[in-house]
């Protein structure tokens, strides 16, 4: 079974997404890193995730416990 969030969808790569990481802030450099993390592991299926450790239920808390920056 699959699940997508389409809230942490990075496919857009138009002009404004273009000028938009121009004018990029460390702080939107780090919420775009780890959108693409949680992305990714979103995209694994369940089989993967647990190979990790990891559920569904537990991929946010995990990318935001593992972030060296905070």
């Amino acid at each position: 079974m699959s699940y997508f969030d389409h809230e942490f969808s990075s496919d857009d790569k138009g002009l404004r997404s273009v000028f938009a990481r121009f004018l990029e802030t460390p702080f939107d450099i780090r919420q775009r890193r780890l959108a693409q993390r949680i992305e990714a592991l979103r995209a694994m299926d369940d089989a993967e995730l647990a190979a990790y450790g990891l559920t569904r239920d537990t991929i946010v808390a995990h990318v935001f416990a593992t972030d060296r920056r905070i």
